[in-house]
């Protein structure tokens, strides 16, 4: 095999060196699933693999017939504060009509409609999807906005009418996992609906796992006035700190990339953690950049991976994720650099109607070939339903630094103005 189209052989759906906090998530929703609400807090560096830790809860949870729900947080959500916690219901109420047969769609309408009453158009309002579940609600909210209503959908009305339907869909059968990912940018507004769903003494059966940089957030921060007010209520509550991956776990997983046995490969992953200091995600392009600058190399003759160590060692080499992606990036195309700062300028994921569209636009022609580039280089990911996101936060940093920052403003005016 040409030895410059081996790969190194990352084994990216493995958990590395998280087996006693992946029993420890486990068996928390264990409890859930007898009735009882709790909260699982995981603070760590960005790249240290909370969101990978919860991904591996979903099989359980949809084996026990419940349902998962997700939101990220951005930099933009304390202007929108309760645009989250909306968001991520509101994709419960297609998973439930994904998942029920039609005797038990009409049972649930029935429900919906005999305990909101006239407040159904309320719900509708802030739930938009919940009209797949009772056709009543779509004309209840038609009525309400014909006739000019006022009711004010402030923070406590949304909490209430919110943990009312939680009340409905939720039971020890059908347990919900609501994911609130980056924790660091929610403000006290969106925190506050947490707590009036967990504080909850009258059915709801939720597992909230809420995720952080704990390097990114400071004592007065509104996580820590979340988790005092879970106490006074005395909700169950567990907290997790992921750290790096120790030399031991690390050099597993290096073994594993390389193929070959952990004592052969111990050398280089001192130098790995030296530089990465075992974080996950760093060490994945740590390593992908030492093959592509012809430090870890392929030889056909031995049929294994070689390496210099002094080499290594001697080479000018950033221990900075971000300025290692953006170095990266610096190398690939213009059609895919300019996929990548325009999705940056417009979050941490979009749709490709969105990508499409702009690519009818002269000045982004080029971003539907960046598209399909940008996905085979692993810089983003996409599903059937056209959703498409950065594989990581440090990647759509990276990408937005590609931006001059005398142009910023001026790329977020035209992406805006073309849209």
């Amino acid at each position: 095999q040409n030895p410059d189209k081996m790969e190194l052989l990352f084994k990216k759906e493995k958990l590395y060196g998280r087996d006693n906090e992946e029993t420890l998530i486990t068996d928390t929703f264990c409890r859930v699933t007898g009735g009882k609400s709790e909260a699982f807090f995981i603070g760590g560096f960005s790249g240290s693999g909370k969101s990978m830790l919860v991904d591996t809860l979903r099989v359980s949870v949809k084996n026990v017939g419940g349902y998962v729900i997700k939101h990220k947080f951005d930099a933009m959500s304390q202007e929108r504060p309760l645009s989250g916690v909306l968001s991520a219901v509101n994709q419960l109420c297609l998973k439930i009509k994904r998942r029920l047969s039609p005797r038990h769609l009409s049972a649930l309408s029935k429900k919906l409609e005999d305990d909101f009453g006239d407040d159904i158009g309320l719900l509708a309002r802030m739930l938009p999807n919940v009209c797949v579940l009772s056709s009543e609600c779509g004309s209840r909210a038609g009525q309400m906005e014909d006739g000019n209503n006022s009711a004010k959908t402030n923070a406590r009305s949304v909490s209430f009418t919110l943990l009312r339907f939680l009340r409905l869909v939720s039971s020890p059968r059908h347990p919900i996992m609501l994911f609130l990912d980056d924790l660091q940018w929610a403000d006290d507004t969106a925190l506050d609906v947490i707590h009036t769903f967990l504080s909850d003494r009258m059915g709801s059966c939720i597992f909230f796992v809420g995720t952080y940089r704990d390097n990114e957030v400071h004592a007065s921060h509104a996580i820590f006035d979340l988790l005092q007010k879970l106490e006074t209520s005395n909700v169950p509550t567990t907290q997790v700190p992921l750290t790096g991956l120790d030399q031991v776990d690390l050099n597993k997983l290096i073994s594993d990339a390389l193929c070959l046995f952990p004592r052969i490969c111990k050398s280089l992953t001192d130098i790995v953690f030296q530089k990465t200091k075992g974080n996950p995600f760093f060490v994945l392009e740590f390593m992908q950049s030492l093959q592509s600058r012809g430090l870890l190399q392929y030889d056909s003759c031995q049929k294994r991976w070689v390496w210099n160590e002094e080499t290594i060692r001697a080479e000018e080499i950033t221990d900075n994720v971000v300025h290692l992606l953006s170095s990266k990036m610096n190398q690939l195309s213009n059609d895919m650099q300019l996929l990548l700062k325009v999705m940056a300028c417009i979050g941490t994921s979009t749709n490709e109607s969105v990508i499409s569209y702009l690519s009818e636009s002269p000045e982004y022609s080029g971003v539907r070939n960046g598209l399909e580039e940008a996905i085979i280089g692993g810089f983003v990911a996409s599903n059937e339903e056209g959703f498409i996101k950065f594989v990581h936060d440090k990647v759509r940093e990276a990408a937005y630094n590609l931006i001059p920052d005398k142009d910023k403003r001026q790329l977020h005016y035209n992406l805006g103005k073309t849209l």
